[in-house]
C-alpha cells in the first residue's frame, strides 16, 4: 500500500511540472521567441512560480523520475505477472491435489477390502464404505467420539472377542511397529482376514491402518478340501487319515486313564457278488446304508471309518473291560442283517468282524489294525457273519490264508486245479445216471487243499468267476467224452456259485461252452442254493427261465436248510431238488429226521420234481429212501468223489455190474 501511495504522489508531481513546462513552451512558440523564453516565462508566471534556472533542473529530475516510475511500473507488471503465474500454478496444484484425493478416495471405495484408519489416540480417523458394510456398522457411528460404540459393534459379532482385544493391546503397546496378519471368526460362521500396519510420518507413528478381507468362501473351500482329503467321498465317513490319527489319540488318552480301546475290523461277506451281479450303483447304495447303520450302533466318543472297498473299522474308546465290546459288535451284526430296500431289490448283508484291544493286542495303530484284520479273516474262515477276538495264533492262520489267496491266482495257469466226480445213482436200478463235479486244488507243496478253505477265498477275491467257468467247461468236456466212449446217457451236475449265477454274462458263457463242447443241454444240470435265488426272486426268476430256454436242468441244492417253501418251488422252473445231507444223516438217529424227509418227498411228488438224496452213508438210510420212493441218491455208501480216471473205471464197472440195491 505504501509503495502504491508513493507512486501516486510522484505521478501528481510529474503532472504539475509537465503542465507548467507545457504552458511555458506554448507561449514561447506562440511568440516565436525561444531565446526570451525566460523573460516570457517570468512575465507570464511571476512569483510565486520558480525561475527558469530552477525549473530546468526540476524538469531533468522529473524526467529521471519518469524513467524511474516507468521502470518501477515494469517491475510491478512483472511482479503481478509472476504472482498470477504462481496463483495459476497453485490453482493447478490444488486441482491436481483435489483430483489425487478424489482418486485415492475412489480407490479406497472401489477396493474389495474394508479399510479403517485410527489415529495415535486410537480414535477413528477414517474408513471406506466397504468397512461399514462388512461389519454392518452405521456410518453415523464411525465418526470420532463414537469409538466405544463402534468397538461394541465389532466385539458383539466375533466368536473370540477377548482374543481380538488382546491382539490390539499387543499391537498398540508391546509391538507398535509390527505388521500383523490374522483371521477373525464370526459367530455366524464368517471369516475376515485382518492386516494392519502403523502409519508413520517423520519417523513417528501417527496412527494405524487396518484392512479387512472377507475370506469366508475361501475358508469354506479349504474346509471342503480338508474334508475330501480326510473323509470317504461315498459314505462321508472318516477315511484312513482320520482313523489313524484318532487311534493314536486314543492310545495316549487310554494310557493316561488306564482304560481300554478296541479296534473292530468289518469285512462284508461276499459283497463283490452284489457289485458283479446287480451293478456298482446298487453296491454303493448298500455301502452307504451300512455306514449309516454302523453309526447308529456306536457312542458319540467312538469312530466309524471306511477303510476301503467293503471294509469298515470302528474305534471304541474308554472301555472298562473287553466284554463291553460284545454288545456293540452283536448290535452291529444284527443291524446289518436287516433287509436293505434299494430300488426294486430287497437285500441283506452280513459281515465278518475281527476285534483287537489296546494295549493287549497292540500298542500302536498299525499293530492294532493288523491284528484286528487277522481276527476278521479268522471269523470269515469260521463261517462268516460272526466276530472273533484276536489271539496270537491267528497271525499264522491269516498268513496261511494270505498265501493261499496269492497262490490261488496262479492255480489255473499252473494246472493245479482238477475235478473230482461223485456218482449219482438211480436207487431203483442201481446204475450210475450222472455225477456231481467237485473242484479240488492239488497244491505242489501243501498237498490237497480242502474246498472249504479255498472256495471262500475265491469268492472274496472274485477268482470264483474264471475258476467257475473253467469247472463248467471241463465238466461238459468230460461228460461228452464219456457219452461218446462208453455210449452212456450221462448227466453232469455242476454247482454254480452265487457270483457266477448273478454275473451278467452267465447266459452267454453257458451257451458258448455248450456249443464249444457239443454237449446236449439236457445232460447238464446246474445246482443252485435256495439262498441265491431267493435274494431277489423276481429278477432271478427271469434268469432261470432263460436258462431253461437254453435246455439245461435246474437243481435246488441243500434243500431244507433255507426257505423250503412250496410257493417258491411252484414259482421257479426247477427240475430236481437235493435233500440236504443233514436230514439224511438224521434218518438213523431220530424220527424227526425221517418226518422231514417224508414231507420233502411228498411235496416233490405233488410238484412233479425229481429228488436226489445226498450224503447217504448207511444201509438203513438207503432202505428208508427206497421205501419212500426217492429216485436218486449219492454219498459215501456208493462212492467218494473220484479223480477223472478212477471215475471212468467206475462207470465201466457199473455198466457191467450195477449196484445191488
Amino acid at each position: 500500500m505504501k509503495k502504491r501511495a508513493l507512486n501516486s504522489l510522484l505521478w501528481i508531481f510529474v503532472a504539475v511540472v509537465l503542465i507548467d513546462l507545457g504552458y511555458v513552451l506554448y507561449f514561447a512558440v506562440i511568440h516565436n521567441d525561444l531565446q526570451n523564453l525566460s523573460q516570457i516565462t517570468t512575465q507570464l508566471f511571476p512569483d510565486p512560480f520558480l525561475p527558469f534556472y530552477i525549473r530546468v533542473p526540476i524538469f531533468i529530475v522529473t524526467v529521471i523520475m519518469l524513467l524511474f516510475l516507468y521502470r518501477n511500473r515494469q517491475n510491478l507488471k512483472n511482479e503481478i505477472r509472476l504472482r498470477q503465474q504462481i496463483e495459476n500454478e497453485n490453482r493447478e496444484q490444488g486441482k491436481n491435489l483435489e483430483k489425487s484425493l478424489a482418486l485415492s478416495k475412489a480407490t479406497l471405495e472401489a477396493t474389495a477390502d474394508g479399510i479403517l484408519v485410527v489415529d495415535e489416540n486410537r480414535r477413528i480417523a477414517g474408513h471406506n464404505q466397504k468397512f461399514a458394510q462388512m461389519w454392518g456398522i452405521p456410518s453415523s457411528v464411525l465418526v470420532p467420539g463414537n469409538d466405544k460404540e463402534a468397538v461394541n459393534f465389532v466385539l458383539n459379532q466375533l466368536k473370540d472377542p477377548d482374543g481380538f482385544v488382546n491382539s490390539l493391546e499387543r499391537l498398540y503397546n508391546s509391538e507398535p511397529w509390527a505388521e500383523y496378519l490374522d483371521e477373525l471368526e464370526f459367530k455366524d460362521g464368517k471369516f475376515f482376514e485382518r492386516y494392519t500396519k502403523p502409519q508413520v510420518q517423520g519417523g513417528e507413528i501417527i496412527g494405524r491402518v487396518f484392512s479387512f478381507r472377507d475370506v469366508t468362501k475361501r475358508k469354506e473351500m479349504e474346509k471342503q478340501l480338508i474334508f475330501q482329503a480326510t473323509h470317504d467321498s461315498l459314505t462321508m465317513l472318516p477315511n484312513r487319515v482320520i482313523l489313524l490319527d484318532r487311534i493314536n489319540q486314543a492310545i495316549k488318552e487310554e494310557t493316561r486313564s488306564k482304560t481300554l480301546a478296541a479296534v473292530l475290523f468289518f469285512d462284508l461277506d461276499r459283497f463283490k457278488l452284489i457289485n458283479d451281479s446287480l451293478g456298482h450303483n446298487l453296491g454303493d447304495a448298500i455301502l452307504q446304508g451300512v455306514s449309516n447303520r454302523l453309526n447308529e450302533c456306536i457312542r458319540e466318543s467312538d469312530t466309524v471309518a471306511r477303510w476301503g472297498g467293503d471294509e469298515f473299522v470302528i474305534l471304541l474308546r474308554h472301555l472298562k473291560q473287553e466284554e463291553d465290546v460284545i454288545l456293540i459288535v452283536e448290535k452291529c451284526l444284527e443291524m446289518l442283517e436287516k433287509e436293505f430296500s434299494i430300488s426294486r431289490y430287497k437285500l441283506s448283508v452280513t459281515s465278518s468282524v475281527g476285534v483287537a484291544f489296546f494295549p493287549k493286542d497292540g500298542k500302536n495303530a498299525e499293530n492294532l489294525l493288523k491284528n484286528a484284520d487277522s481276527a476278521m479273516y479268522y471269523a470269515k474262515s469260521e463261517g462268516r457273519n460272526t466276530y472273533k477276538f484276536y489271539t496270537p495264533r491267528m497271525n499264522a492262520r491269516t498268513k496261511y490264508l494270505l498265501e493261499l489267496s496269492n497262490e490261488l491266482h496262479f492255480s489255473l495257469q499252473k494246472n493245479q486245479l482238477e475235478l473230482y466226480y461223485q456218482p449219482i445213482i438211480d436207487l431203483k436200478k442201481g446204475n450210475v445216471v450222472g455225477a456231481e463235479a467237485l473242484l479240488r486244488w492239488n497244491h505242489p507243496k501243501k498237498g490237497m487243499i480242502s474246498p472249504q478253505e479255498f472256495i471262500p477265498i475265491a469268492e472274496d477275491t472274485g477268482l470264483i468267476l474264471p475258476i467257475g467257468e473253467w469247472v463248467l467247461r471241463c465238466a461238459c468236456i468230460e461228460a461228452k467224452k464219456w457219452q461218446n466212449d462208453i455210449m452212456l446217457d450221462f448227466c453232469i451236475s455242476v454247482n454254480l456259485s452265487s457270483q457266477q449265477f448273478k454275473q451278467r454274462e452267465i447266459l452267454h458263457i453257458l451257451k458258448s461252452i455248450l456249443e464249444e463242447t457239443k454237449l446236449d443241454p439236457k445232460y447238464l444240470d446246474l445246482e443252485l442254493t435256495e439262498s441265491i435265488i431267493m435274494e431277489n426272486a423276481q429278477v432271478y426268476l427271469d434268469l432261470m427261465n432263460s436258462m431253461k430256454n437254453i435246455g439245461v436242468g435246474l437243481v435246488i441244492d441243500d434243500f431244507g436248510t433255507g426257505y423250503s417253501s412250496l410257493s417258491y418251488l411252484k414259482m421257479f422252473p426247477v427240475d430236481k431238488i437235493k435233500i440236504d445231507k443233514s436230514f439224511i444223516q438224521d434218518i438213523s438217529r431220530e424220527d424227526e429226521g425221517e418226518a422231514i424227509v417224508r414231507a420233502i418227498l411228498a411235496m416233490a411228488k405233488e410238484l412233479r420234481l425229481k429228488v436226489i438224496a445226498e450224503g447217504i452213508e448207511q444201509h438203513i438210510q438207503l432202505d428208508f429212501l427206497k421205501t419212500q420212493v426217492c429216485e436218486f441218491g449219492q454219498g459215501y455208501f456208493f462212492s467218494r468223489p473220484l479223480a477223472k480216471n478212477e471215475f471212468e473205471e467206475l462207470l465201466i464197472q457199473n455198466i457191467k455190474h450195477p449196484y445191488l440195491l
